[in-house]
């Protein structure tokens, strides 16, 4: 067989690079068309329905839960003051309790019948010196008719308790922001105590990238735990060892979570979250698909564009039907929404997943 000439062997290394210039150029493309898709909205899949108009005294919402009759009980961020929401309208519990001073989750506990919530001091009370004092961080629960608080527990060690999620046997289980750790209160208990505390619960940066556990639910398997660390956008998987003890497990994502927040597991054990977006300004309701697998876990990003989103619910009786509490705290956190004055109105978005 004749061997190549000069010119021949230079023709063929010209075609083979302009061939792996292309190949190169195809998989950028690919990989780019891959990012697209990975993090555009999936409109397809989701219906913005109308959304719920706030009463204009009823300011930055977080919390919210559903009774079992369908009643929307929805907190805030800056009051203790619960929004009752059913087929009467609008209006506040009977009781107003200084004991509690903000809502930043709501549940209601099936069991027990009770709604549990958080109360940090957000605001804090300003003294007559000028300074500002914030009361100690807690959780209460109230009766759903009333509003009457019949339990208070201060959170220990100055601890700053952000979101509770139930178990299946009333067990409650509670993030804290301040200090990396989660704490649960078993259905009999009286105080409550540590299930597991790690230094991966804290986000290292400064401001809002130093905020750190917020979002927890219990997964589709009934007894892990899924919790986000706000701050980093980090999501665990909260798992038992053979020994009992519980260990935290990194999800894999396919694409970065900003400010992951509020947290709840559909009924196929997907993850529905929202992304705060408080440094870009873009708030999302995002789906990670079968999060308890391995590997890198699917990212859809359902809706965006919201203000500062912090917490979801799932409609009792119509799954499909999501609920977003758009907190409007943009104008404090937000360089580009950045003002005085808050948002004329507040809202509680809805989605409807098909």
């Amino acid at each position: 067989m004749k061997s190549p000439t000069n010119r021949e062997r230079t023709d063929i290394c010209a075609m083979e690079r302009n061939t792996g210039s292309q190949m190169n150029i195809c998989c950028l493309i690919a990989f780019f068309i891959f990012l697209a898709v990975s993090s555009s909205p999936t409109s397809a899949q989701v219906e913005m329905l109308k959304p719920i108009e706030l009463p204009s005294w009823f300011q930055y919402p977080n919390g919210i839960a559903q009774t079992p009759d369908g009643a929307l009980l929805i907190g805030s961020v800056v009051s203790g003051q619960i929004l009752k929401i059913d087929s009467d309208g609008k209006k506040r519990f009977a009781i107003d309790d200084p004991s509690v001073f903000a809502g930043t989750t709501l549940k209601y506990d099936r069991g027990s019948g009770r709604l549990w919530g958080a109360s940090p001091d957000f605001l804090g009370v300003e003294q007559p010196d000028g300074s500002n004092k914030r009361r100690a961080h807690r959780i209460f629960a109230r009766d759903v008719e009333t509003g009457a608080v019949d339990i208070v527990m201060l959170v220990p060690d100055g601890g700053f308790a952000n979101d509770i999620a139930v178990g299946e046997n009333g067990s409650l289980f509670i993030t804290d922001t301040s200090i990396p750790r989660i704490l649960t209160l078993p259905p009999d208990a009286n105080r409550l105590s540590v299930l597991i505390a790690d230094n991966q619960l804290a986000s290292n940066g400064s401001g809002i990238n130093g905020i750190g556990a917020a979002g927890i639910a219990v997964a589709g398997d009934g007894h892990t735990l899924l919790v986000g660390v706000l701050g980093s956008g980090t999501i665990f998987a909260v798992e038992s060892t053979e020994a009992g003890h519980s260990r935290l497990r990194r999800l894999e994502l396919q694409r970065p979570i900003e400010n992951p927040d509020g947290f709840v597991v559909a009924s196929n054990g997907d993850l529905l979250l929202v992304e705060s977006g408080i440094v870009s300004g873009n708030g999302k309701l995002t789906r990670i698909v079968d999060p308890l697998s391995r590997g890198p876990r699917p990212v859809e990003t359902l809706a965006e564009n919201l203000d500062v989103p912090v917490n979801l619910m799932i409609d009792m009786a119509d799954p499909s039907l999501i609920y977003v509490t758009e907190s409007g705290l943009g104008h404090r956190f937000t360089e580009s929404r950045r003002s005085d004055v808050p948002p004329e109105r507040f809202y509680v978005r809805r989605y409807r997943i098909k």
